[in-house]
């Protein structure tokens, strides 16, 4: 690829030669002597023309701004918003339009859109833009446009809107407005693709990884495309999100933390999205130190290039806007080259190509830069294709081919049923595709995820313990076929008060079911009994009785669904960080079509949407009925122990009667199940509850990982008054456990051709491999391992909510 000559480019020149055409004469221009009055002529310190337009209403000025070889040139005209303000006066305003098309032309040059910048800059004497008549300034607009006859084109910028770009195609009669006419793909989302791009590929330049876990980040401007570039943030796994607006509220946005002063907030990537100018010298001077990145979408964040000088001297790495707000021109080099493809165009692969090549573009520049922030301006030459050759719009579809892929079952989800269903179908030979929003499998976000869960066949449910038993069987395989140890026996007491049934069962009830089929256990009538049993818990006295499985242990949760995927690995591709926006299941062929959000395209035959929580969300993407399902908010933690107290404390779940928030439900893990923490030598045990912090939620945006205060006193205290030996909390987590009303799961097809799974009620994990089987079977056709009946999604509880009676199921 060619680039533009270093003289063109250089940092600090007139703006004649950085990104945009050397000043030349006026080019000849039928009608426009008649159309506008010229009150800029491109000269030694500005290769920009602008003009006045006419127009009707008092107290009102358009200013057009257009780079000196676009004026007059419809093989590559301008393009530009456009931007309507109470300007103090007509220079200033001028002045705007001017800047505003010299940046406007750095991003066309910076992607070759086939555009040159320009600027439509409406000067406004009304301090309330309300009084200004918009239908028919869009119309003297629309005017002006003619009169350039293909030479310009425009759309939304600041205090314009989509009500005035139908009035200025209507007066255009459907030409020269590039504005998402006709198209679902959202320019302020488009810009935000390009901002998070950009954000990536810095990281990835300067750190090796696209991973944001250690970053902290400040969004300044939660307008539309802050706030989308905040919530994509979060979803990344930023270890923090700061949002700042001139609006508090608009600050408040899910998983992130409002703060009042953003130039004062420590970070270490700053984002801004609002004013422009904003980052002056003093702000540029006395930001907090750390911050290593400046990336966002406004255009002009510098004040001047002394603001600018001061962060490349603190070693701030900035990439200029005409690479990370280039969004909505790549849009629109799209909509101008091919109307077709971008009018039907699903707007997700749109933004994952503006995301893909915002990345990539902006990774290449710190690269060429060394990763030092003085040297951007240098090497920008290096990264700006010439001019001549086909704008970028037209290797969109290229792209889209490029990033779409076939398989013969789409399995939405990477936690336990996902890496199951895989598992079950690469036994039987077939192909699938499993797309993780999180950036592992079983993610830290999401249910699958941690060290340890139980198993075990002490239910007061026959059908779940006979279930257990056959699952016992298939986890025996998947260790197997992996060589990784997954389950490790440790026996289980269940013990306290007579409960009566609850989610987890009760004591009594197991006690029932162990004798019924004849397994063996151990019960204890009294507390005193379970005090000498166990002496690590304080049962002495108490009104308790008790009854163990040593058959019993726990799984290694996370390593259980990495080994099962590693099982599936010849025949199953796995997509992190991939989430899914839209699934069509309605097309003519019977295929199943899903889109990410980074714009790739998976074609399969049948489907599993296997997502715990986020089920919904991914049913309302593919146009599927909603289930009725809870979302409880469960915490858990780490406590340290003695090494030699360790040994003693069972693997436990303790039955205890509701008060309050007390949901009554505690269990503790042994030393041996946590594995993940360094522990130095000292040992750690697992206590967490069985019942929800506060109301159950219908979805996760606001689901609060920190999780509550109060809850964590509970375990505190429960720790204290049953686990004397036990010392202080190390850490605490809260994870997304997904309910239906009777704590059946669902498991069922939705369509011919759509199963799912969800609702594990905190009691799934235990089943994994055999749940996979019955996941598999609903495609295949195949006699399931276990009755479906009672997993059926069209039940009335998941239907309506509400709850009703049921026989036990029986399970041969």
């Amino acid at each position: 690829m060619k680039f533009l000559p270093i003289a063109l480019l250089a940092a600090g020149l007139p703006a004649a030669s950085a990104f945009s055409s050397i000043a030349s004469p006026l080019p000849a221009f039928p009608s426009l002597g008649d159309a506008f009055k010229i009150v800029k002529r491109p000269c030694d310190d500005c290769s920009a023309v602008v003009v006045e337009a006419d127009v009707a209403q008092d107290g009102v000025s358009c200013y057009i701004a257009l780079d000196s070889d676009s004026y007059g040139h419809t093989a590559r005209p301008g393009n530009g918003g456009i931007r309507l303000l109470n300007y103090d006066s007509a220079e200033s305003a001028i002045d705007d339009a001017v800047r505003l098309a010299k940046g406007m032309t750095r991003k066309h040059d910076m992607f070759r859109t086939g555009f040159s910048g320009a600027k439509v800059v409406v000067k406004s004497d009304h301090e309330d833009l309300s009084q200004i008549e918009r239908k028919e300034l869009m119309q003297d607009v629309a005017s002006a446009l003619d009169a350039f006859d293909g030479g310009m084109y425009t759309g939304c910028d600041l205090n314009t809107c989509d009500v005035d770009m139908d009035h200025l195609v209507e007066a255009t009669n459907d030409r020269y407005v590039l504005a998402g006419r006709n198209s679902r793909v959202d320019t302020n989302v488009a810009t935000a693709s390009s901002v998070i791009g950009s954000i990536l590929g810095t990281v990835e330049a300067m750190e090796g990884s696209r991973d944001l876990s250690a970053l902290t980040f400040t969004v300044q401007g939660c307008g539309k495309v802050g706030s989308t570039v905040a919530k994509e943030l979060v979803r990344l796994g930023a270890k923090r999100v700061q949002t700042c607006d001139l609006f508090s509220e608009a600050a408040k946005i899910d998983g992130c933390a409002p703060v009042e002063d953003w130039a004062s907030a420590p970070c270490d990537f700053l984002v801004p999205c609002a004013n422009s100018l904003a980052i002056t010298e003093d702000v540029a001077r006395d930001f907090p130190k750390g911050i290593k990145y400046c990336v966002g979408a406004t255009n002009s964040p510098f004040a001047n290039e002394k603001a600018r000088a001061i962060f490349d001297k603190r070693g701030i790495m900035h990439i200029p806007e005409s690479i990370s707000s280039a969004g909505a021109i790549l849009a629109d080099s799209v909509e101008w080259s091919n109307i077709d493809l971008y009018q039907t165009v699903a707007p997700a692969k749109m933004y994952g190509w503006i995301r893909d090549i915002s990345r990539e573009k902006a990774s290449d520049l710190a690269s060429h830069a060394d990763q030092e922030p003085q040297h951007v301006t240098s090497n920008l030459q290096n990264v700006v294709p010439e001019r001549e050759g086909a704008p970028i719009g037209k290797d969109f579809e290229d792209w889209i081919s490029e990033h779409s892929s076939n398989t013969e079952t789409l399995i939405v989800g990477g936690g336990l049923a996902g890496t199951a269903t895989a598992f079950s179908l690469a036994e039987k030979g077939i192909k699938s595709t499993l797309v993780e929003q999180g950036s592992s499998l079983a993610p830290p976000t999401a249910s699958s995820n941690g060290d340890s869960r139980m198993y075990r066949k002490m239910y007061s449910s026959t059908f779940f313990s006979k279930m257990q038993a056959k699952a016992l069987g298939r986890w025996e395989d998947v260790e197997e076929k992996t060589g990784t140890k997954l389950l490790q026996e440790n026996g289980l007491l269940f013990y306290g008060e007579d409960t009566g049934e609850t989610v987890e069962g009760s004591v009594l009830g197991a006690k029932d079911v162990m004798e019924k089929l004849g397994l063996p256990h151990t019960f204890y009538a009294t507390g005193d009994e379970i005090a000498e049993a166990y002496p690590a818990l304080d049962c002495k006295g108490k009104p308790y009785s008790g009854v163990c499985e040593d058959s019993a242990g726990h799984i290694r949760a996370s390593k259980a669904c990495k080994a099962m995927a590693e099982g599936a690995s010849e025949k199953c591709t796995i997509k992190l960080n991939s989430k899914i926006v839209s699934i069509d299941t309605e097309r003519e062929d019977g295929k199943i079509v899903a889109v990410t959000e980074d714009g790739e395209t998976v074609t399969a035959d049948n489907c599993v949407i296997s997502c715990g929580p986020w089920t919904n969300s991914v049913l309302e993407s593919a146009n599927l009925p909603k289930l009725h399902l809870d979302i409880w908010q469960v915490q858990w933690a780490h406590y340290e122990v003695d090494a030699d107290a360790a040994a003693s404390i069972p693997q436990a779940f303790h039955f205890r009667n509701e008060d309050g928030i007390d949901g009554g439900l505690y269990y503790v893990f042994p030393s041996s199940a946590t594995e993940t923490i360094d522990n130095g030598g000292k040992a750690y045990v697992k206590v967490g509850v069985d019942f929800p912090t506060g109301e159950a939620l219908s979805e996760m945006s606001s689901f609060d990982y920190q999780g509550s205060d109060d809850v964590l006193t509970l375990i505190d205290g429960w720790v204290k008054d049953h686990l004397p030996s036990v010392g202080e909390r190390f850490d605490s987590y809260c994870h997304p456990y997904t309910m239906t009303k009777d704590s059946y799961f669902v498991m069922d097809r939705v369509t011919d051709n759509v199963a799912i799974f969800s609702g594990g009620s905190g009691r799934a994990f235990k089943f994994g491999p055999l749940i996979g089987d019955c996941l598999a079977s609903l495609l295949t056709g195949d006699e399931a391992p276990v009755d479906l009946t009672p997993f059926s999604a069209s039940r009335d509880c998941v239907r309506s909510g509400v709850a009703e009676k049921k026989e036990e199921p029986v399970l041969a």
